[in-house]
């Protein structure tokens, strides 16, 4: 009897799915991280023009420190706001990530043990074999 190899094909197969499912999740965040880039450089570049213009349009000292106030208040929180969607978008990127590799568990042990009974029955049929032929030889 020769060893099957499906089960071990399968397995194979199995973990090239789980391989590209993940590499797929990590273009997917490094996307959502440059689209975050570049939305927040546009806020920034917006955000620069309209304290410029405060600033043009400001008379006294106390005017000017009022903008210097508030614009180091906005930039915190567009600050804050930024680290944000980070932290949702690595969340989502490492669920995606568990995600997957919880779905391919029980298909990976099943295939596992498939392997494991056919290598199993290839031994037994291997060793019933020769101790046949032991006992020929010794008879």
């Amino acid at each position: 009897m020769q060893l099957d190899y499906e089960p071990q094909a399968a397995l194979y197969k199995q973990g090239l799915d789980s391989l590209l499912t993940m590499a797929s999740g990590y273009f997917d965040m490094l996307r959502q991280l440059r689209t975050l880039q570049l939305k927040t450089d546009k806020d920034m570049l917006a955000f620069v023009q309209t304290v410029r213009a405060e600033v043009d349009s400001a008379d006294t000292m106390g005017a000017l420190f009022a903008v210097q106030q508030k614009c180091m208040m906005e930039l915190m929180g567009h600050e804050l706001a930024y680290l944000r969607e980070i932290e949702k978008i690595g969340r989502e990127a490492s669920t995606a990530t568990v995600t997957a590799i919880r779905s391919s568990q029980s298909p990976w042990q099943e295939r596992m043990a498939q392997i494991a009974e056919g290598a199993a029955q290839f031994l037994s049929q291997g060793q019933a074999a020769g101790a046949e032929r032991r006992a020929q030889v010794n008879a």
